[in-house]
């Protein structure tokens, strides 16, 4: 495949592959509570505010920068919006939204000490009402959590992909089993936490859709990406190799109501985005095979799209709202 193409395109389904440079940057949420939420990523996640927007109620939210960085905008990996109901969220175990959106997205350290440091700053600062669990992936180890809108959170580090095993061609083996914690702690315990270090990505985001069959058809299909794994009620995507950019599960259940994603009176997922490479040719053909598979381009949106002005957004069969970027 030419990697300076968006997308693999021969006229043939099968052929329709995402770019290998594909990748998740950033998510969008909108929240009860602007002010709070804030000072939850910021104390707890350890985001840097990178900009604000007073008059859309809009914070910019990103990594710590290196030095030489100081010229450049900073890049932001997860943006909240206030929503205007005034309505605040009070978390209960039970309280989880019948719509589809977002299960969680998933926020990639560079480097497995961070995870060590990241374990020990929650354990002593996070309210055990945001706290969901750990787990080891195989590919990766996992901390999990929820905002005070009950929006989920994943921490986690990847193993080097040396490690992965990969069944066929385009299946890696993944399993959900105890984290070592303590074999974590003891190898990379001696730091403190300052934050998101640089290089912190968004690595996935993992959703709740009303089918399966129709969650593939669209992301295999029309995004390209690779079916990857499966687990009960769950599948994974991924380009390029890479274990999972995108997951979807009907974890609770299967009537659901379509993703809420442009109604700004209600908290959640307002958008994710996904970042390709800027060759003109390749995004009209990749707007044409969205199109084709019923897909509708939306040139406009509703979403603040500060720093990137080269896109459009399509949605998913449940409404779930995808940004376009490339550069």
């Amino acid at each position: 495949m030419d990697n300076n193409t968006a997308f693999n395109i021969n006229g043939d389904e099968a052929s329709f592959i995402a770019d290998p440079s594909l990748k998740i940057d950033h998510v969008h949420l909108k929240v009860s509570d602007l002010k709070n939420s804030m000072h939850f990523y910021q104390s707890i996640l350890g985001f840097n505010v990178i900009d604000k927007d007073s008059k859309e109620d809009t914070v910019y939210l990103g990594s710590q920068t290196a030095p030489d960085d100081d010229k450049k905008i900073p890049h932001s990996i997860l943006i909240l919006t206030q929503i205007n109901n005034g309505t605040k969220v009070i978390y209960q175990p039970n309280n989880l939204r019948k719509e589809a959106g977002l299960y969680h997205f998933a926020v990639l350290l560079p480097e497995r000490k961070y995870l060590a440091v990241f374990l020990q700053h929650i354990q002593k600062n996070l309210d055990p009402q945001f706290y969901e669990g750990m787990a080891d992936h195989a590919v990766s180890e996992s901390i999990y959590l929820h905002d005070p809108d009950n929006n989920g959170i994943e921490v986690y580090r990847d193993r080097n992909p040396s490690e992965w095993k990969w069944l066929d061609q385009n299946k890696v083996h993944m399993v959900t089993e105890p984290l070592d914690v303590q074999g974590l702690l003891s190898q990379h315990g001696n730091e403190k936490w300052t934050g998101l270090p640089l290089h912190t990505s968004i690595g996935h985001v993992h959703l709740h859709v009303s089918n399966l069959t129709k969650a593939k058809k669209f992301y295999q299909r029309s995004l390209g990406l690779h079916h990857t794994a499966t687990y009960p009620g769950a599948y994974f995507f991924a380009a390029n190799g890479y274990h999972h950019h995108i997951a979807t599960n009907t974890w609770i259940g299967t009537n659901l109501e379509p993703n809420s994603a442009n109604d700004l009176q209600k908290p959640g997922l307002a958008h994710y985005a996904i970042r390709l490479p800027p060759e003109e040719n390749t995004i009209k053909q990749l707007k044409n095979h969205l199109t084709k598979n019923g897909a509708v381009i939306d040139e406009k949106g509703t979403d603040v799209n500060k720093y990137d002005n080269s896109s459009f957004y399509v949605y998913d069969q449940d409404g779930i709202k995808i940004q376009f970027l490339f550069g």
